[in-house]
């Protein structure tokens, strides 16, 4: 019998309530230095008040967190014209809108969005996880290879943490610096330390939520681009759990067998 892997579905349900006036300020809000490498920041001094920021282009909406004073949100939706907001808490999961920007973003190409340190996977030069990255990958000469030995050390270092699941808040971001160190996680933990490894040795990675059509709750898994065979699906939750029961897997999945909501 296939062992369920129970997954954290983290979804915010809010209202954006209009001011009735001009929205101002974004300049002083959005930092769009960095907008031809597929990331917007956010300059804003947290106080009591609960904060978001909305990236919308055409149909397709993202809401996330603001959980510093800086912070760093993708362009993942590719180049074309996008809406920016920044969301105050008014009370509960009541939200206004008090700045917003639209700006146009032309990417050389549609994949850098995904080999960037931002929300919701974070890594730095001197991380952890790039130090373990470039260790394993370092005497491989293909993408392909790299990002096998790094599923492979993935798979069989970290455990999958029933447990975890039941004491997050939803507004859960991993620090994947943890997450290798303690050796354990649930599936957004295992996407997100994927996802950070490949892209800080140039591979481009997502986190991918959604379904899988044999695991009964919300999942996470990655999506790498590879350069003979383009993206290619990955999910080292599932196979980390069906190693720990004694079962092999493919590395490359079929894509078939999910169901993408959102992709970061």
């Amino acid at each position: 019998m296939l062992k369920r892997v129970f997954c954290l579905f983290i979804f915010s349900l809010f209202m954006l309530l209009s001011i009735g006036q001009p929205w101002a300020g974004a300049s002083e809000i959005f930092d769009l230095m960095n907008i031809e490498q597929g990331i917007v920041g956010i300059s804003h001094q947290l106080e009591n008040k609960k904060t978001k920021v909305m990236i919308q282009k055409n149909n397709t909406t993202y809401y996330y967190n603001i959980n510093a004073d800086k912070d760093v949100f993708p362009l993942q939706m590719g180049s074309g014209a996008y809406q920016l907001a920044f969301l105050e808490q008014v009370e509960g999961n009541k939200y206004e809108i008090k700045s917003s920007a639209s700006i146009q973003v032309k990417l050389k190409d549609d994949k850098i969005p995904f080999l960037q340190s931002a929300s919701p996977v974070y890594w730095y030069k001197d991380s952890e996880v790039v130090k373990m990255a470039v260790k394993l990958s370092e005497k491989m000469d293909t993408d392909e290879k790299k990002a096998y030995a790094i599923y492979d050390y993935i798979t069989k270092n970290i455990k999958y943490d029933k447990d975890k699941i039941t004491s997050l808040e939803t507004d859960y971001i991993p620090m994947v610096d943890e997450i290798l160190s303690s050796g354990e996680g649930i599936c957004f933990d295992y996407a997100a330390l994927y996802t950070a490894m490949l892209r800080s040795i140039n591979i481009p990675t997502k986190l991918v939520k959604g379904y899988k059509n044999d695991i009964d709750t919300y999942h996470a898994w990655n999506e790498v681009y590879l350069q003979k065979q383009g993206w290619v699906t990955i999910d080292t939750t599932y196979d980390a759990v069906m190693l720990e029961n004694g079962t092999s897997s493919k590395f490359i999945k079929d894509i078939g067998d999910y169901r993408k909501e959102k992709e970061y």
